[in-house]
């Protein structure tokens, strides 16, 4: 459940963003979003740590997407395809958040 939760807030930062074109957050920027959109201590974890989590994952970048040759990383928190979103590229895809990886 805090998973799901997790990625429906990680949904809002992308969501933010106007348009497909994805965005590229400054750093003061995005912990103003994160703190928000109430990250901080959501589910343990201070806004340093989600932070943190992006800038190594994505650089701030909305629109990133890395490729591993099996399933696809999506978005500021580079969200799986395999299991919880649906690209409709990857094979066998759980999509546990019934969710579209482009949203």
């Amino acid at each position: 459940m805090k998973l799901l939760l997790f990625l429906g807030l990680s949904l809002l930062v992308v969501l933010m963003v106007p348009g497909a074109e994805g965005k590229i957050f400054e750093r003061c920027e995005l912990a103003r979003v994160l703190k928000q959109y109430q990250f901080e201590g959501f589910v343990g974890r201070k806004v340093t740590d989600w932070f943190c989590l992006a800038q190594h994952e994505s650089s701030y970048n909305t629109a990133a997407v890395h490729d591993n040759g099996r399933s696809r990383d999506y978005g500021i928190f580079q969200i799986n395809s395999q299991y919880w979103c649906d690209d409709g590229k990857t094979a066998g895809s759980k999509n546990a958040c019934c969710i579209s990886c482009y949203s």
